[in-house]
């Protein structure tokens, strides 16, 4: 099975530690790398080739939405799923604008990995790959 490479975007960094350590357990899952903001999310899209990026949606210097749109722009098959604090449907509407593939809830965010990558015994939420 083919290695699906991931791209961390938060600003916190004790949430990055989590989520790259779980997914790090998980097989055909390679983290190759982890950015801060938006802006390092566009550099790191482009020098790292992910096939999928987690992006918080509020983060300093460029939002996650803004960088879903840039990246969308210039990388369209790069998923992007973007994190997101509660289910608001304003975050739901912007990310759908700028093209996001999906969206995990940060307060679910387990469950909201495992169907992304295909881990949960149940079916997946989304399937992005």
């Amino acid at each position: 099975m083919r290695q699906i490479k991931v791209l961390v975007v938060d600003d916190h960094h004790d949430f990055r530690r989590v989520v790259t350590d779980f997914l790090s357990q998980v097989p055909n899952v390679d983290i190759v790398g982890e950015a801060i903001d938006g802006d390092e999310a566009i550099e790191k899209a482009e020098t790292l080739s992910p096939d999928v990026i987690l992006m918080d949606v509020m983060m300093p210097k460029r939002s996650g939405i803004e960088a879903t749109r840039i990246i969308k722009q210039s990388w369209p098959n790069i998923k992007v799923m973007v994190e997101i604090l509660y289910d608001n449907p304003v975050y739901r509407a912007q990310a759908l604008e700028a093209k996001a593939d999906g969206f995990i809830i940060k307060s679910s965010m387990k469950p909201g990995l495992e169907a992304t990558f295909g881990i949960a015994k149940a079916a997946p939420i989304t399937n992005i790959l």
